[in-house]
């Protein structure tokens, strides 16, 4: 919890003119990936969510799975848990897989594997987390809100949303955090 809490004070110091770390691990690139779906669930997820849904490419990125919940945790506490692996039989510790569809019906999802997702997968007031290279259909990137890691072409930033400078969640509308480098949470881990 406290590697997530770091991770978000650094972002939000970067929106707001601070000082933000530089040069991490890459190695750590799994644990920041998990803290920077966990921060913007944090802000685009409902309120209390009662499922998160992970997906998952091969039962080997279980551990990927394993660490977006425990960052999770850092603020939620949901009731049901649904792993899809999309080649393979086998979620570990998360019991028998759901399928992608029943993981996309969660409140919040965090996506591990690459996908695409089309809007008719979701429904209204799911939060998305792309943690991997995942794309998202021409009318799921119209309707939902997203919001990026880092800057690019004006857009909002995680930063941004942390510190307050936009909106996150309005109401039951789809929320999209898309991951980028990583670069600030990895500076912000190999420090921690």
């Amino acid at each position: 919890m406290d590697s997530v809490l770091a991770v978000e004070r650094a972002y939000v110091a970067a929106a707001t003119g601070g000082t933000a770390p530089s040069g991490g691990v890459e190695t750590d690139r799994p644990r920041a990936l998990a803290a920077l779906g966990a921060i913007a669930s944090r802000y685009l997820g409902v309120g209390t969510p009662r499922t998160l849904g992970l997906i998952i490419a091969t039962s080997d990125d279980v551990a990927l799975a394993r660490l977006s919940l425990e960052a999770h945790r850092a603020w939620f506490a949901p009731r049901e848990v649904r792993c899809a692996v999309l080649h393979g039989d086998t979620c570990g510790e998360f019991g028998a897989p759901a399928t992608v569809a029943e993981a996309l019906a969660s409140d919040i999802v965090c996506v591990h594997a690459p996908i695409l997702i089309r809007a008719a997968d979701l429904r209204r007031g799911t939060h998305l987390n792309l943690l991997a290279a995942a794309t998202l259909d021409d009318d799921l990137a119209q309707l939902a809100t997203v919001i990026r890691e880092g800057p690019p072409h004006g857009l909002a930033s995680l930063g941004a949303l942390a510190a307050g400078l936009v909106d996150g969640r309005q109401l039951d509308e789809l929320t999209v955090f898309i991951a980028g480098d990583a670069a600030i949470a990895l500076a912000t881990l190999s420090r921690a």
